[in-house]
């Protein structure tokens, strides 16, 4: 078994195959990666881009080459002393006729045996008793009346219902139905046609199934099973229940026994009813499969996608080796703002856009709105637990549903975490703090009658010992339904809704980020890395994920920013005037000036590097991959348009602005404007984007190696995010030896980026046990304001590490053509070092240091960033 070392990201599809992934093993084998880290590979619906949307957890999906070609992808990084680690998906499935358990809930209703395995309410109060289903384009009546209903019969001869593209089984339970299969079809056809002329035959057959077909519109009000947040196609499964787990978890428990992957990373753990009870029957399973290969217990790593909020730890009595690296991401993003920025962009954000540059705000009113619309139906459910709950509660019984959901409301609306985590006797000390948080802020504003109810969901947050039996399980059902209420709605408000709502700065409206503050203090930075060497040091680093909202490199140009308010502002004043000139000002009729100020922002910073403001062909490309962005970010922010309403004329004005700026003739001046900040930005974000890359590969923790980004990752949200990677080109650029100083110069290319990473991940093979055991100190840089340079030192046995990297200096190198901070920035600076040899990376300079000082004007003579390591 491969010590976990480094991980690169793989994202599987029929595009790009286990053996397309086991034809890079080579490549990345030599990069200095240990653990290629794949996206799910059981079976999903067919064409999946992503694999998130499961129909058969226990086989290898046949479009991703099935079982064969994971053996042949495992024989592969056998061959090069490599390991896999595999995504799998605990929370949910895909509610699709390809689903065999979902096939079989939908044939046999509550008599399935498989009716228990998703999260289905089916005493659920005017539902019958019935799964409902939103999936249909229209009312149900209509769809009867238009022909949108047709019963069908398959190969099999088996009848089945078929709307559009979905199908659904049909029961006749007693109904005379031709035997023959020609004589059924034609029996089905008439039946199919009858509906069009009023006659009720159809219709009476589908009172007789065990779901219910209704129009989409209803299923945020109506839909009676749990969803993965509000996306009806995928259904929550139950996979607290013996049978359950042993399903989801067969193929990668084999696997893991057999020696074919060495871990695991669990998708939406906050999902599950009980993730800590889940955690520790998966780490019980996965080690008794570890030791039929002879491994201790916990060797088997365990990766949990968990979005941590501002101070907030990952629960210690997890048996995980940490989190998936949404953590890390905020940190390293945030240390490299500038915080001095953040008072002017919000004020050049409310003067601009007219909304209060206040993300709190902006996330309780978003709040209130999901609540309301996306997830009523789970905000529903929970309120029925609390009802249930207040009725056998002597103190409660009189409260009303009204007065408990304005209670659960208004504690959902300030909640300040994704979810607590309550044991079999209620919340814990620390989660009853949180929620009692929450609570004190809703009180603070509710009537009289709400305040008592908000009182009692305290008190049923936890257990006593007096507590009478049955309301222990009411009160058990109530928590669980609100912390799988509050998980959804975080998402929804926070990183689907606000995100897409607040400006001030698009880099820190990231997925693990929280944006109510803009930077990371150096202190709080080195405290993170010091909390994560007490944890292991097994934990991934992240800065570029499938999920993420725009590219690791986007995100540093746009700190660039924030060391340049004045600066951007006038930027801004200057293209929000030449707008103004082509007539695609808001009060023209262009989009509002908050979506065109966030537009302005994208189309700077994600500017392709090789980007000629007069290459037509390559501007409308670039046009075209801003346009899905655009059509995501203003329906996302449900402001003007949604995805359920979508306004066609605000999108057109808003697509018209971003096609005058890009690809029209009359637009070349704010063309060439856009162009021009670009190029401005180019250096100081490339020098950012280099100092987040050694961090991720230096500080304690793995890091891991999103597809492609040993490029600038100068990409979009998902799709954009998952394109095509040219690994020919990466493979060309491992081979070349060009000196550091000519990468450095024709930078553009994204060799530098990639010859810096290569460097760095080749130093932790090389060593080791520096970065997996080694300790982490933060170095005080002499003779420069504080804050200047982020330094630290790792030192494990005679192994000692140094790095050094420069904050919020952009104004340096604004316009420069090299992204090398002038020798000015350093004068009089040095850093506090043990005398010895060294060797800098990526140069592969000696330093000679005698008398514990080195100068930063030598640390950074010929790098933006500085890696020492002892050379002997």
């Amino acid at each position: 078994m491969t010590d976990l070392r480094a991980t690169a990201r793989l994202q599987l599809h029929a595009g790009f195959t286990l053996r397309d992934a086991a034809a890079q093993v080579p490549y990345y084998a030599r990069l200095g990666i240990s653990h290629l880290y794949l996206s799910p590979i059981g079976t999903a619906v067919q064409g999946s881009t992503h694999g998130y949307d499961v129909t058969d957890p226990g086989t290898v999906n046949p479009e991703l080459g099935g079982e064969d070609a994971l053996m042949a992808l495992h024989a592969a990084v056998q061959a090069h002393q490599m390991s896999l680690l595999l995504d799998i998906v605990p929370n949910h499935m895909a509610a699709h006729a390809s689903n065999p358990w979902w096939w079989d809930v939908l044939r046999h209703g509550r008599r399935s045996r498989h009716a228990d395995w998703f999260d289905i309410d089916w005493r659920s109060p005017g539902h019958d008793g019935k799964l409902w289903l939103p999936v249909l384009d229209r009312p149900y009546a209509q769809a009867l009346t238009d022909g949108a209903l047709k019963l069908e019969v398959d190969a099999a001869g088996e009848l089945r219902l078929e709307h559009h593209d979905s199908r659904f089984p049909v029961r006749v339970d007693g109904m005379p139905v031709p035997a023959d299969p020609d004589q059924r079809r034609d029996w089905a056809w008439r039946i199919s046609q009858g509906s069009a002329r009023g006659e009720q035959t159809l219709h009476r057959l589908l009172e007789r199934q065990p779901y219910r077909l209704v129009w989409w519109r209803v299923g945020n009000d109506m839909v009676n099973y749990r969803r993965f947040f509000d996306i009806t196609s995928l259904a929550a499964i139950r996979v607290e229940r013996p049978e359950v787990f042993a399903a989801v978890h067969a193929l990668p428990l084999r696997l893991i026994a057999d020696g074919v992957i060495d871990g695991l990373r669990l998708d939406h753990v906050d999902g599950l009813a009980d993730p800590r009870g889940y955690l520790r029957r998966l780490r019980s399973h996965v080690d008794k499969a570890g030791r039929k290969r002879g491994l201790r217990p916990g060797k088997i790593v365990l990766l949990v996608e968990k979005i941590l909020a501002p101070g907030e730890r990952l629960p210690r009595d997890w048996p995980v080796q940490g989190t998936t690296g949404y953590d890390f991401m905020d940190q390293v993003s945030g240390v490299l703002h500038d915080a001095d920025g953040e008072a002017p962009l919000r004020a050049l954000w409310r003067t601009g856009s007219g909304r209060s540059g206040d993300f709190a705000q902006e996330e309780f009113q978003a709040r209130g709105e999901i609540l309301d619309g996306p997830l009523q139906a789970e905000f529903t459910r929970a309120l029925q637990a609390a009802v249930a709950a207040a009725h056998l509660d002597l103190a409660c019984r009189a409260f009303s549903p009204q007065m408990l959901g304005g209670a659960l409301s208004a504690v959902m609306r300030r909640f300040p975490v994704y979810r607590t985590y309550a044991g079999h006797d209620g919340l814990d000390a620390p989660d009853r703090a949180l929620f009692a948080q929450a609570a004190a802020q809703a009180r603070a504003t509710a009537k009289p009658q709400v305040q008592a109810a908000i009182d009692a969901l305290c008190e049923w947050m936890r257990d006593m010992p007096e507590t009478p039996t049955v309301q222990r399980s009411l009160r058990r059902v109530l928590r669980r339904r609100i912390e799988q209420l509050s998980a959804p709605l975080n998402a929804k408000s926070v990183e689907d809704t606000a995100f897409y709502r607040h400006g001030v700065l698009l880099s820190r409206n990231e997925v693990g980020s929280h944006p109510t503050h803009l930077a990371v203090d150096p202190h709080a930075f080195h405290q993170a890395c010091l909390a994560r060497v007490a944890a292991g040091q097994r934990m991934l680093l992240a800065t570029a994920t499938h999920d993420h909202k725009r590219g690791e490199d986007v995100r540093m140009r746009l700190a660039v920013l924030s060391s340049l308010p004045q600066w951007w502002g006038d930027q801004v004043a200057r293209l929000t005037g030449l707008a103004a000139d082509l007539g695609r000002a808001p009060q023209a009729g262009g989009p509002s000036a908050g979506d065109a100020l966030m537009l302005w922002q994208m189309v700077v910073a994600a500017w392709p590097l090789a980007l000629a403001p007069d290459d037509q062909p390559g501007l409308t490309a670039y046009a075209e991959r801003l346009a899905a962005w655009q059509t995501k970010a203003l329906r996302e922010a449900k402001l003007r348009s949604t995805w359920t309403e979508p306004d066609a004329g605000y999108e057109a004005a808003a697509r018209a602005l971003l096609e005058t700026a890009l690809c029209e003739d009359k637009g070349a001046p704010l063309r060439a404007a856009l162009h021009a900040a670009a190029e401005a930005l180019g250096a100081a974000g490339a020098i950012n984007g280099l100092a987040q890359a050694t961090l991720r590969l230096t500080t304690p923790g793995v890091p891991d190696l999103y597809q492609g980004t040993e490029d600038w990752d100068l990409s979009l949200v998902d799709p954009d995010n998952r394109r095509p990677v040219d690994f020919a080109l990466r493979q060309r650029w491992l081979d070349d030896t060009t000196p550091w100083s000519a990468l450095l110069t024709g930078w553009r290319s994204g060799q530098v980026k990639a010859r810096l990473i290569a460097r760095l991940l080749q130093l932790r093979a090389e060593l080791p046990e520096l970065f997996a055991r080694g300790d982490y100190r933060p170095v005080l840089v002499e003779g420069l304001p504080a804050g200047q340079v982020l330094a630290f030192r790792r030192q494990y046995g005679e192994a000692t590490l140094v790095v050094a990297v420069p904050r919020g200096l952009a104004a340096s190198c604004l316009d420069a053509a090299l992204p090398l901070l002038p020798a000015s920035c350093w004068q009089g600076g040095s850093l506090a070092l043990p005398d010895g040899r060294y060797r800098h990376l990526p140069d592969d300079r000696v330093l000679t240091v005698s008398g514990g000082q080195v100068a930063l004007t030598e640390l950074f003579a010929h790098s933006p960033v500085a890696v020492l390591a002892t050379y002997h």
